[in-house]
């Protein structure tokens, strides 16, 4: 199934590149309004263009500009669908609303990748995290991902283990992060004083690395509790930046609680 290769190929290497991560939320007044997870992989694609020499002639680079609709999908192979083992199946059923864009051009450098989902409420975004996880999971080559989990590469991986919510109403909003009783974030420390090429060479990877997020509401913020935010838009639009790093080492670093002006 062509749409499950292409889809393994997108994954493996969100999974093992350093980018640039965006969640965004746009609410409507009525409360519907579009979520996107947005992974900027530009950075890799100049950096692998020059380690290969200059990158390819311009009749071999490769332009894609696509959105793909997982119940289209569903729909048009839904004879392969049905034929996929039980947990692909499942994790397909699960994200059904959501689509899935890419956007490439090798000549210019360009290469971002999202996974998005238009809901009618909050309540349809109650369980995110989980449906980004059933995204990944999609990924014919868990295996390999798996074993990476193991080696200096895999501890900065983005966490599978903790699960977010969103809560908003007319008065306030807030992003909550949920982790395990067992989480311990020095698992995710390399030794200072370590020798290893590979230890070093996977810290500088991942040193530049950032997860933004950026909500837009239709009422005016009153306050909020980041300390590194930033308000635009009229002040219905809150941005703020954490490093990848940090983020994996503590993922409640995303946590947000706000407050709407009243007017």
């Amino acid at each position: 199934m062509k749409f499950i290769k292409a889809l393994t190929l997108i994954l493996l290497t969100v999974c093992f590149t350093n980018c640039t991560i965006k969640e965004s939320i746009v609410f409507s007044e009525d409360g519907s309004g579009s979520y996107l997870l947005n992974y900027d992989m530009t950075e890799f694609m100049s950096k692998m263009k020059s380690e290969m020499g200059g990158g390819s002639s311009s009749s071999g680079d490769k332009v894609m500009d696509t959105t793909i609709v997982f119940k289209d999908i569903m729909e048009k192979f839904k004879d392969s669908v049905a034929a996929l083992p039980e947990e692909k199946r499942l994790a397909m059923e699960a994200v059904k609303d959501m689509y899935m864009k890419m956007n490439m051009n090798e000549a210019a450098g360009v290469f971002d990748f999202g996974i998005g989902m238009n809901f009618k409420s909050i309540a349809d975004l109650k369980d995110m995290g989980e449906k980004i996880k059933k995204v990944q999971s999609l990924n014919a080559q868990k295996d390999q991902v798996d074993a990476m989990k193991g080696s200096p590469l895999g501890k900065f991986m983005s966490p599978e283990n903790n699960g977010f919510s969103y809560d908003y109403s007319e008065t306030s909003f807030s992003r909550t992060t949920t982790l395990p009783a067992d989480w311990d974030s020095s698992k995710f420390d390399l030794d200072e004083n370590s020798e290893s090429d590979k230890d070093k060479e996977f810290m500088e990877y991942f040193e530049n690395a950032s997860y933004i997020v950026e909500y837009t509401f239709p009422k005016k913020i009153k306050s909020y509790s980041i300390d590194n935010a930033e308000l635009s838009n009229g002040d219905k639009t809150i941005t703020y930046k954490v490093s990848w790093l940090d983020f994996v080492k503590n993922p409640k670093v995303l946590d947000v609680n706000l407050t709407f002006a009243n007017e």
